[in-house]
C-alpha cells in the first residue's frame, strides 16, 4: 500500500493517484483519520469476498465442520456434482476460504467459487465430462474419407 499526505494529494493528484494500479493508496491527515483510495474492482472483491467467507464459515459451523454439507446447504446447484466432485469442491473451497480469511485477499476464493458454479450450470444444461481421447503412440496414415 502506497502512502501519501493529504497535502500531496491536493498539490499533485496525478502523481499520488498513479500508485492506484499497484494497490490501495493511504492518505494521511494530521487532523483526522487516514483515508484510503482504492479501485472499485478491489472494493467489490473485498465486499463479495467477506460476504462469501462469512456465509461459508457460518454454514460450516452449523454443519459441525462438514464443508461438503455446508456447501450443499448453501448452494442448491451442488446437487449437479458427483460425490467425488463435491469432495473436490469442498477441499478446494475450504483451503481457499481459510487462506483468504487470514490474508484478507479474496480473488482466488471468488474465482474458484465462480468456476464451480459455472461447472454446475454446464452440467444442468446437459454437458458432462468426457473421457480423454487416447492418441496412438505412432502416427497412423488414414485413407481419405
Amino acid at each position: 500500500m502506497s502512502t501519501a499526505t493529504f497535502t500531496d494529494l491536493l498539490r499533485k493528484p496525478k502523481e499520488v493517484l498513479a500508485h492506484i494500479d499497484e494497490g490501495q493508496v493511504r492518505i494521511t491527515r494530521r487532523d483526522g483519520d487516514d483515508l484510503v483510495i482504492l479501485r472499485g474492482h478491489d472494493l467489490d472483491v473485498l465486499e463479495n469476498g467477506v460476504a462469501l467467507s462469512s456465509r461459508l464459515i457460518r454454514a460450516i459451523g452449523r454443519n459441525k465442520g462438514d464443508v461438503a454439507a455446508a456447501l450443499t446447504d448453501l448452494f442448491a446447484w451442488t446437487g449437479e456434482f458427483t460425490p467425488g466432485e463435491l469432495s473436490a469442491y469442498a477441499a478446494e473451497i475450504e483451503q481457499l476460504l481459510y487462506a483468504a480469511s487470514e490474508l484478507g485477499t479474496f480473488e482466488r476464493l471468488l474465482r474458484a467459487q465462480q468456476e464451480w458454479k459455472e461447472t454446475a450450470l454446464a452440467y444442468a444444461m446437459g454437458m458432462r465430462p468426457v473421457e480423454p481421447i487416447e492418441l496412438p503412440a505412432a502416427p497412423v496414415r488414414v485413407n481419405r474419407p
